[in-house]
């Protein structure tokens, strides 16, 4: 009898990839709870892989901001606390701000295009109320403008926020206590201010620019005090007049 050959082994490289991805879902969707150790024995047998492209995986989440190196106690899935986000949403503000506003500016044809993909991408998510797709495509929409606007700094700033306002945002596409009318509504003014700012952008509209994506902001931030936070966290969330 013939024996069959034995499947080959992923690439170290595939199978840190692999890792990589499950393990940001899992934080991205909540599955993994801020500030839960990540144990990377039980990671390697969970993906049958070695430990080494489990630190790869690490490495890189780490680097994006959503896993933290804790000395002497390996990784843990980094923390997340709702008292800091009024912190969050002012600087997703002035950084949303200047990257569109210099997009408006700076971007080529090439990187229009890929704007309007992602916003494409987003709006067919919509319908299927794919969590997962909507999450990723507005991160690819928003990351899309950032890279159009041709500022390093800030560029790498407005990523590093845009994954971190990621785990948030999967909670402001999810339907919360069977309330669908404010789910599609929330899904219609942001599928409408994305086709504006992509109209603002490519006609170089510096001020419009500007101005929606403020006010896309503050249109995610509302969203949250609507759907998770606690009369005490939205109080804070909320600047004084």
């Amino acid at each position: 009898m013939v024996k069959k050959p034995a499947a080959a082994k992923p690439p170290a490289e595939r199978g840190a990839e692999h890792v990589y991805r499950m393990l940001r879902q899992a934080i991205l969707r909540m599955e993994l709870r801020p500030g839960s150790d990540l144990d990377e024995v039980e990671i390697s047998a969970r993906y049958e892989v070695s430990r080494t492209p489990v630190r790869e995986a690490l490495i890189r989440l780490t680097a994006e901001g959503l896993v933290q190196a804790v000395r002497g106690r390996g990784s843990r899935v980094a923390a997340m606390n709702l008292f800091d986000l009024r912190d969050f949403f002012e600087s997703l503000d002035l950084l949303q701000r200047a990257q569109t506003t210099l997009a408006a500016v700076r971007r080529t044809e090439a990187q229009m295009q890929a704007i309007e993909a992602a916003a494409l991408g987003f709006e067919q998510a919509a319908p299927r109320r794919d969590v997962d797709a909507l999450n990723e495509m507005n991160f690819r929409f928003h990351l899309a403008i950032s890279e159009a606007a041709h500022s390093m700094h800030l560029h790498h700033a407005y990523e590093r926020a845009l994954i971190e306002g990621m785990r948030v945002g999967h909670v402001s596409f999810i339907e919360h206590d069977g309330a669908a009318a404010r789910l599609q509504n929330h899904l219609d003014l942001t599928i409408a201010d994305h086709r504006e700012m992509v109209r603002l952008i490519r006609d170089q509209d510096t001020t419009g620019a500007e101005l929606v994506a403020a006010r896309h902001v503050a249109l995610f931030r509302d969203r949250i005090v609507a759907t998770v936070l606690t009369p005490d966290a939205t109080r804070r969330l909320h600047p004084p007049a």
